[in-house]
């Protein structure tokens, strides 16, 4: 089969995830965020509370990068990190009433988002679409772990 970067799934992918987050992220710039902070934030709320490792994992970043992040939501007042009840050596994220607020503000722009994104699909296609991205996903997660 012949090679066309046009059909090409990793860059179908990458087409797509840059144009989704940089429409999403101009969005974003009254709520004075950035993408990745609304995705800790939305991890976060959906979460309740999680180590950063954790949330680097939902996110798909490294923790040493998302370290900055945490600290700047911070600093912004949005999380709070708090000392582990069940390992004091740890500690554990939370969203703080502010980025509580923050973040149900904006997840009706997110799913605004996803809605124009899906325009034309079927909620079949839509839940079809969901489940094969979440299959790419798994695979090539276990491909990096075995190598």
């Amino acid at each position: 089969m012949k090679h066309s970067l046009e059909n090409a799934v990793p860059f179908l992918l990458a087409r797509t995830g840059i144009s989704m987050g940089q429409a999403f992220t101009k969005q974003l710039i009254p709520f004075g965020i950035t993408l990745i902070e609304w995705r800790v934030c939305v991890t976060l709320y959906e979460a309740k509370s999680s180590t950063l490792s954790e949330v680097a994992q939902t996110c798909s970043n490294d923790p040493s990068t998302l370290s900055r992040t945490v600290n700047g939501l911070i600093q912004k007042g949005f999380i709070k990190r708090v000392q582990s009840k069940l390992d004091r050596r740890s500690y554990v994220l939370n969203l703080s009433p502010k980025g509580r607020k923050l973040t149900e503000s904006i997840i009706p722009l997110a799913q605004n988002y996803e809605s124009i994104a899906l325009a034309n699909f079927t909620s079949t296609e839509a839940n079809e679409l969901r489940v094969l991205l979440k299959r790419v996903y798994e695979n090539m997660r276990l491909s990096l772990l075995s190598h």
